[in-house]
């Protein structure tokens, strides 16, 4: 959609899917009300928004490409290969995987595209090079990672949950969440692993942890917060920092869900049938965001060009 009236045929459209609660959704609603709407309620109706809503930059696209490397692994492993092997799969992440999914963006593929090629943003080889260090460093930081060594050392049968996609209630509110990987360590406490290939922890890491553990205590994984332990695992670095739990972090952790969704109901037009409107979720002013944003030519069509007199179709000098 690049049209006002494009715009029009989904600004009062019902989503396809119930209200829920994430990180990710919360995260989006603070940066921009509009972009919020385009994500969870355009999306869901309209093809060319979701098509645009699945656009991966370049960091991002280093992120997914080590976390999907991550989890094919532990699928496949139940103890760490030789250093030959290690190095082989992280050269077929890289010169394999990620090789034939930038043709395939490169090409106007419907199933992958990178915002550069949407967007027709310069990618100098220098780029090319930062996001297959990320990744490569990245991933050979986590065959040496000490957390990898405890998990296999527990055992795969201890462990509680890999990538998997679940959720939970806190009030009326549906919680979704995927963790990285969680396990039950030798001396019987959960840990609770989120991979991370930036080098700063994110502005609502700490509420993501605390909604994992919060989740790991309605589930009945432990009898006392006190036997959870989180950690991120800045593997670009490589730093691993490991924080416990307690009462105080879960309540935190609930009250902080339940605000932030009767902030994002505030706008719906009929909260409970989750229907909103264009109109009620504005635009911000932050051309350092919105020039990164996949929703960037829905909010700022691009203007064609004024016919001229050499057309033959101006408006004369004189009238």
């Amino acid at each position: 959609m690049t049209s006002g009236e494009d715009e029009a045929r989904v600004e009062a459209l019902p989503p396809t899917n119930e209200f829920s609660w994430s990180i990710s959704r919360h995260d989006t609603f603070a940066t921009c009300k509009r972009r919020y709407y385009y994500s969870y309620y355009a999306a869901a109706v309209d093809p060319d928004v979701r098509r645009l809503k699945q656009l991966s930059a370049l960091p991002l696209w280093a992120g997914s490409a080590v976390h999907e490397a991550i989890e094919s692994f532990l699928r496949a492993h139940d103890a760490l290969p030789s250093p030959e092997e290690q190095e082989a799969i992280v050269r077929a992440t890289v010169h394999t995987g990620m090789l034939a999914s930038w043709r395939e963006s490169e090409a106007g593929s419907l199933r992958f595209r990178l915002f550069e090629h949407e967007y027709q943003v310069p990618v100098d080889q220098e780029d090319k090079k930062i996001v297959v260090g990320v990744v490569m460093r990245s991933l050979r930081n986590f065959f040496k990672s000490p957390t990898l060594a405890e998990a296999f050392a527990a055992g795969r049968e201890r462990w509680l949950t890999l990538e998997d996609l679940v959720s939970f209630r806190v009030g009326d509110v549906e919680v979704k969440l995927r963790m990285d990987l969680a396990y039950r360590d030798r001396e019987g406490r959960v840990v609770i692993v989120d991979w991370k290939t930036g080098r700063r922890e994110g502005r609502f890491s700490e509420v993501q942890l605390a909604g994992y553990a919060l989740f790991a205590a309605e589930r009945g994984w432990v009898e006392d917060p006190a036997e959870l332990r989180t950690e991120l695992a800045y593997l670009m670095l490589p730093r691993y920092v490991r924080r416990t739990v307690d009462a105080a972090k879960l309540r935190h952790a609930r009250s902080f869900i339940e605000k932030s969704a009767r902030n994002m109901r505030s706008l719906l037009l009929d909260p409970l049938a989750n229907l909103g409107r264009l109109e009620d979720f504005a635009m911000i002013d932050r051309p350092q965001v919105c020039r990164r944003c996949n929703f960037r030519r829905l909010c700022f069509p691009p203007v064609a060009p004024r016919p001229t007199a050499d057309d033959g179709v101006g408006v004369p000098d004189a009238v």
